[in-house]
């Protein structure tokens, strides 16, 4: 199994950031590349649309508005990828700044260990550097 992560420090609370990356249907709000998110099955579905055209389907699977966490499962999608667990979380590092984060595990298909990992990291990190650039520029 592959595990792919990246993480940011962001000059705002962790309410703040968690206000904008822990809702399951706001990919669209900070990830350039998704078009549209529509919420299925009681939102514990998302179905995403990208840029390109594609369509992904993805599965909440846990949620803790607590912890400022969520985790979930790929189901469809054009990603070369099996077993897909993903988590988003957000952690107070002080009063004004928190660090973000966004990994997975998974099973490549068609790619080596260190190929698809580094693919997702690099995703994961250019997405939270534009969440970072949003969520500053806004405060």
């Amino acid at each position: 199994m592959t595990e792919a992560i990246s993480e940011i420090d962001i000059a705002v609370s962790a309410d703040q950031a968690w206000e904008l990356l822990g809702g399951f249907d706001n990919l669209s709000l900070w990830i350039p590349m998704i078009a549209q998110s529509v919420l299925q099955n009681g939102g514990r579905v998302r179905s995403l649309t990208t840029a390109d055209g594609s369509h992904i389907v993805e599965r909440l699977l846990t949620f803790n508005e607590e912890q400022r966490t969520y985790t979930y499962a790929y189901v469809e999608g054009p990603d070369p990828v099996q077993d897909y667990r993903g988590k988003v979380a957000v952690t107070a590092v002080s009063n004004n700044q928190c660090r973000a984060s966004w990994g997975s595990q998974f099973n490549p298909i068609g790619l080596s260990d260190a190929e698809a990992g580094e693919r997702y990291r690099s995703a994961y990190a250019s997405a939270l550097l534009h969440a970072k650039n949003l969520l500053e520029h806004k405060a």
